[in-house]
């Protein structure tokens, strides 16, 4: 570092910005790691979660967890939809922080997209879209 110096640039502030916005969400699931080696997932509880920024690092803090990551190495932001893992009926939607050979640093997956009937939400998939388009390469 030099004295300090913030040296982030604008996938950086993007990447805080989105996350500064998905805490906020409810139903939001926090993956780290890639299975089989290693993964944490945890829920945003939005009351007491927040997001802070020290030089080049980013912190989510909850009641019982925290994570950090360097935003310089965020590479690329990625909004997925994909077959569910655990229903393959269903599609999953998440947000995707990537790093260097776009290995998942963190994976945010938008939860209860679904009604008890097994209906997709229609406004929560216009929710995620907005997000794509606003914060989406």
């Amino acid at each position: 570092m030099d004295g300090g110096v913030d040296h982030r640039d604008k996938l950086s502030e993007t990447a805080e910005a989105l996350l500064r916005e998905v805490v906020r969400l409810p139903e939001v699931l926090f993956v780290m790691g890639k299975g089989p080696q290693a993964v944490m997932e945890g829920w945003v509880s939005t009351e007491e979660t927040q997001v802070s920024v020290q030089e080049d690092w980013v912190s989510v803090e909850g009641k019982a967890w925290h994570c950090h990551i360097h935003l310089t190495e965020v590479r690329d932001i990625r909004f997925v939809e994909e077959p569910d893992v655990h229903d393959r009926e269903r599609q999953a939607f998440s947000v995707r922080l990537l790093g260097m050979d776009q290995e998942p640093l963190l994976m945010i997956f938008f939860g209860q997209m679904y009604d008890n009937a097994g209906v997709l939400s229609a406004d929560k998939v216009a929710h995620f879209r907005t997000l794509q388009d606003h914060y989406g390469p």
